[in-house]
C-alpha cells in the first residue's frame, strides 16, 4: 500500500506536456471565473433553439460528440498540411490560368511511372491525316470484322481482349505501338472504390435529371454516333468549322436545354469525374496537352466571349451523350485534331463484362470499360465503338475535345484560311507548304514514349533533341493519290 500511494502521489509527466501543471492551471481559471461572477465556460448558454425539437423525457439526449483538440505537435502539423494544401491549390488555379501549360507533380509522375504497359499491334506511323494534316478522316477504317461489331462475344474471341478491372489509379494501363509510343491511356479511378462509387452514382443521376430537363426532336436520336435506338447528344464550349466564320461557342438547340447543360457541367461530381483523367494526361501525353492547354488559354485571353467548360481541362469543348443507351457503331471523329487525345468517361449502371466495351479497330482490341473509367484515345485517326449493353441498363459517357480548326486558326495568325490565302505573300506560300510537309514528323514526336514515363521523363527531352529525321514521311495522309501541294481553298462555307 505504502508503495502504491507513493506511486500515484507521484506527478505523470508526458512529453512536452506537464498534466500536474496543467490541472493546477485550469483549477485556478476556474476560480477565478467564479470569484469575477462570469459563467463556467463548461456550462451551456441557456438559450433555446427553436429548430432543434426537445427531448421527451422518454428520450434522454444524446450527448454530441466533442471534436478532438489538438496539442503542441500535432496542432503545428496540422496547420502546416493546412498551408501546404492552400498553397498548392492557389498554384494550380494560377498554372492552370497561365499560358504556358503546367507541369505535373512529382506526384503525378510517380503514379504515371507505376502504371502498366500494354503493347499493341500497331503502329503511330500509320495514323491517317487529311492534306493539311489538322484533322483526321471522317470515314472509319476498313477491317474484316466490322460486321460483328455488335457481337461482344466473337470480338472478344477474334481480337486483342484486356478485362480491364478499373479500380485504382494504380492500374492504369498505358497503350503502346510497336515502337513504345504512347497511342492512349486507360485511365482508372483515383479513388477507392466506395467513395468512387458514390461519386459515379451522383454524376450518372445528373446525367437523367438533363436529360428529363432537355426536350429534342425525333431526329437527334439519330446520327453517325449512334446505334440502335440512338441517343440525344450536347454539345457546349467552343469551335471553329463547319460553316463558323470565326471561332466562336457552341449554340445549344433551346435556351431550357442550355441551362440545363450549364447545370449538368456544374455538378461536383460531373467535374469530378471530368477532371481527374486531366493529371494522367499531364504525365503521360505532355505534348499533347500543352498544345491543347496553350491554344485553349490564348483563345479565351483573346475571345473573353467564349464558355468554358471545366476550369481544370484542357478541352475546348465537351459532349454530353445522354443515353439512355449511349452506344457508338464504328466512327472517327475527323474534325478532332490529327495529332491530339479525346478524353471519354463512361457512366451508367450496366454489366461492363457483357457490354459497353470500347473497341479500337485499328488497334485490333477490345476493353472492358466500367462506369467511373476514363480513356484518352486520338479519336481523329482511330476508328471506335461500343458494344451493346443489355435491355433495362443504361450508359452514358462525357466526351472531351477540341477541334483541329482551332489549332488552324490559331497558326493562321487568328484567321480562317480563305482570309489568309487573301493577304499571303509568295515567301508565306513557300513556308506553309515547308510546314505542312514536315507537320506528320511534328505529330508523331508530340506522342510520349514509355522508355521516357518510366524514369518521369514527361518532356522527352533527349528524345527530341536526337530525332531521326527519316521519320518525316512515316506519317501517312488520308488519300493514297494526294496532290505535291496543298489546295487555297476557293469559298467560304456557309
Amino acid at each position: 500500500m505504502e508503495q502504491d500511494a507513493d506511486l500515484f502521489a507521484s506527478p505523470i509527466v508526458c512529453h512536452h506536456y506537464d498534466l500536474e501543471l496543467a490541472l493546477r492551471w485550469e483549477n485556478d481559471a476556474r476560480i477565478a471565473r467564479e470569484d469575477a461572477g462570469k459563467p463556467d465556460e463548461d456550462e451551456d448558454p441557456e438559450i433555446e433553439d427553436p429548430l432543434v425539437p426537445r427531448h421527451t423525457p422518454d428520450t434522454p439526449p444524446v450527448p454530441a460528440r466533442e471534436p478532438s483538440v489538438l496539442h503542441g505537435r500535432a496542432k503545428k502539423n496540422q496547420k502546416k498540411r493546412e498551408r501546404e494544401r492552400t498553397k498548392r491549390k492557389a498554384a494550380a488555379r494560377e498554372s492552370l490560368a497561365s499560358l504556358a501549360a503546367p507541369a505535373p507533380s512529382p506526384r503525378v509522375l510517380e503514379k504515371a511511372a507505376q502504371s502498366v504497359p500494354l503493347k499493341v499491334n500497331f503502329s503511330a506511323k500509320s495514323f491517317r491525316a487529311t492534306k493539311q494534316r489538322w484533322t483526321g478522316s471522317s470515314k472509319p477504317m476498313p477491317h474484316p470484322l466490322l460486321a460483328h461489331a455488335d457481337d461482344a462475344e466473337f470480338l472478344k474471341a477474334h481480337l486483342q481482349y484486356f478485362d480491364w478491372p478499373g479500380e485504382l489509379f494504380s492500374q492504369t494501363h498505358a497503350l503502346l505501338d510497336r515502337n513504345g509510343y504512347v497511342i492512349g491511356v486507360l485511365v482508372s479511378p483515383p479513388a477507392p472504390e466506395e467513395e468512387w462509387s458514390s461519386v459515379v452514382e451522383h454524376a450518372t443521376n445528373a446525367f437523367r435529371s438533363a436529360r428529363e430537363k432537355m426536350s429534342f426532336p425525333a431526329a437527334a436520336f439519330q446520327h453517325r454516333r449512334a446505334s440502335g435506338e440512338g441517343f440525344p447528344a450536347v454539345a457546349a464550349g467552343f469551335a471553329f468549322g463547319v460553316g463558323r466564320q470565326e471561332v466562336g461557342n457552341i449554340k445549344a438547340s433551346s435556351a431550357r436545354n442550355a441551362a440545363a447543360m450549364d447545370e449538368l457541367l456544374a455538378d461536383p461530381s460531373v467535374g469530378r469525374i471530368a477532371t481527374s483523367p486531366v493529371s494522367a494526361m499531364q504525365a503521360t501525353c505532355y505534348h499533347i496537352f500543352s498544345d491543347y492547354h496553350e491554344v485553349k488559354q490564348v483563345l479565351l485571353a483573346k475571345n473573353p466571349h467564349l464558355r468554358r467548360t471545366f476550369p481544370r481541362s484542357p478541352f475546348a469543348a465537351v459532349t454530353a451523350n445522354l443515353g439512355p443507351v449511349s452506344v457508338s457503331p464504328p466512327h472517327t471523329d475527323g474534325n478532332n485534331k490529327a495529332d491530339g487525345l479525346c478524353l471519354i468517361s463512361a457512366l451508367g449502371s450496366f454489366n461492363p463484362d457483357l457490354g459497353g466495351h470500347l473497341v479500337l479497330w485499328d488497334y485490333n482490341m477490345m476493353v472492358r470499360f466500367p462506369p467511373g473509367c476514363s480513356v484518352l484515345i486520338p479519336s481523329a485517326v482511330v476508328t471506335h465503338s461500343n458494344t451493346p449493353i443489355f435491355a433495362g441498363e443504361e450508359r452514358f459517357s462525357l466526351i472531351q475535345y477540341s477541334a483541329g480548326a482551332l489549332f488552324r486558326w490559331v497558326a493562321n495568325g487568328h484567321q480562317s484560311d480563305l482570309d489568309w490565302y487573301a493577304s499571303a505573300t509568295a515567301e508565306d506560300l513557300i513556308r506553309r507548304e515547308e510546314a505542312r510537309k514536315t507537320r506528320c514528323a511534328t505529330a508523331l514526336k508530340k506522342f510520349s514514349r514509355w522508355k521516357d514515363i518510366k524514369v518521369k521523363n514527361f518532356t522527352g527531352r533527349a528524345r527530341v533533341e536526337v530525332w531521326d529525321e527519316g521519320d518525316v514521311a512515316d506519317f501517312s495522309d488520308l488519300t493514297d493519290v494526294e496532290s505535291e501541294g496543298e489546295e487555297p481553298p476557293t469559298k467560304r462555307c456557309k
